[in-house]
């Protein structure tokens, strides 16, 4: 370094030496203390400094990263102790973790497309520390099918507790973001969205996943009947069956509770008085689409790979560390498998934008 500011010198007549400040740099567990050449007029800066201000970028990332995995900050610190000493304490670490709480939160508030041929929700469930006790909450998850037939995490909700005022918001947030219009939602039987859908994305239709129905109609039998009962509702569902049609599937659904009638009277009820259309909104759309539109098995998916992450801390002590693990398993999905076009798409134009109209 005094080497460098020799060189630097010689270029500066009016700029001389002017001893030295005191410095320190870390690594391998260990403190370096410095002394560093200065100049008067505070210009020069020895260029192996901005190596170690790289590294210190570095282990930012690091940090965050291992934070988005799950890992807390007192595992973060543990860590950073054995490679780099004492360098970061805990608080450091919390420093750094408000930080991605921050850059976590600016992502999920981010500018959205104008359309999307699909939205997927569903929610997850973790425990969450508030007034002094842990409890379930739900975390929900919206996934939107973009118009490139690439894919993007667009939403994630907390709601401590769900109602209909609730979809508004989180409907009406969408359209602040730049959403314009919806060709498909997909959802599970989620209270009071159909009527949200109605009020912010009017004439947009609602696809009701196929596999919670069938979870539910199953929960109606002995065990010993679960698999023909299965065996049933796949063929009323039949969704590669070519021209075939809601009314169709009607039928069907209804010869299927008339047959287990003599058996479970309470599973023919609910089906009878069970409003169908949603469940077959997908027969109205090609058969190159159908698996991936009747059911929310992609976010499922996705709420799968944040289990993994979450499962590691088992409980939280706020919604907002929940919010940030998830948003981070967002970023990466979003970043690398969902970049990925998804071109069975290009065979129905159902779910395109429609010319000079904003909505459906």
């Amino acid at each position: 370094m005094l080497s460098e500011r020799s060189d630097y010198l010689q270029h500066s007549e009016a700029n001389k030496g002017n001893g030295y400040r005191n410095g320190s740099v870390f690594g391998y567990g260990h403190q370096i203390e410095l002394k560093i050449p200065r100049d008067r007029l505070s210009e020069f800066t020895p260029v192996i400094l901005a190596l170690f201000r790289e590294q210190e970028s570095y282990l930012k990332e690091v940090s965050f990263q291992l934070y988005s995995k799950g890992l807390t900050t007192r595992d973060i610190s543990d860590v950073m102790d054995t490679i780099y000493g004492k360098h970061y304490s805990k608080s450091s670490i919390s420093n750094i973790s408000q930080s991605f709480y921050e850059q976590m939160a600016s992502w999920r508030n981010r500018t959205l497309d104008t359309h999307y041929l699909a939205i997927y929700i569903d929610g997850l469930f973790v425990k969450v520390k508030r007034s002094q006790s842990y409890q379930n909450e739900c975390f929900y998850i919206i996934l939107g099918l973009r118009e490139d037939y690439t894919r993007e995490i667009i939403g994630v909700v907390n709601f401590p507790t769900e109602s209909a005022t609730s979809w508004d918001i989180v409907l009406s947030d969408l359209q602040d973001r730049g959403v314009e219009s919806i060709g498909l939602i997909v959802s599970d039987g989620i209270k009071g969205l159909e009527n949200s859908i109605t009020k912010n994305f009017p004439n947009t239709p609602h696809q009701k996943c196929t596999v919670h129905l069938m979870r539910h109609l199953m929960s109606y039998v002995r065990p010993e009947d679960k698999q023909e009962l299965a065996a049933d509702i796949k063929a009323v569902l039949a969704p590669d069956r070519v021209n075939y049609n809601f009314t169709q599937a009607y039928e069907a659904l209804l010869q299927l509770a008339d047959k287990w009638n003599h058996k479970y009277k309470s599973l023919r009820n609910y089906i009878y008085k069970l409003e169908a259309q949603p469940y077959f909104t997908y027969l109205d759309y090609s058969i190159h689409i159908r698996r991936m539109i009747y059911t929310t098995n992609w976010i499922e998916r996705f709420n799968k790979s944040c289990r993994r992450t979450l499962k590691i801390r088992g409980a939280f002590p706020n919604q907002d560390s929940v919010l940030a693990l998830i948003t981070s398993t967002a970023i990466e999905k979003t970043s690398k498998h969902y970049s990925y076009p998804i071109y069975n798409f290009k065979f129905d134009d159902k779910l395109k934008r429609k010319s000079g109209s904003l909505i459906y």
